[in-house]
């Protein structure tokens, strides 16, 4: 996905989401999951939770 790496590093968000829905609608017709990684449970990297 060498196109949402050049629009994010230009910073060009309109780019990277019409990218990122291309990609997943390819995934779905093709009738494949998208390869999504998970954080294991009580992991303490990422974004911090809000008190």
């Amino acid at each position: 996905m060498k196109l949402l790496r050049l629009a994010v590093e230009k910073q060009n968000w309109n780019l990277a989401a019409h990218v990122v829905v291309l990609k997943a609608a390819e995934a779905l017709k093709e009738g494949t999951k998208p390869d999504v990684k998970k954080e294991p449970q009580g992991s303490s990297q990422g974004q911090p939770k809000c008190a």
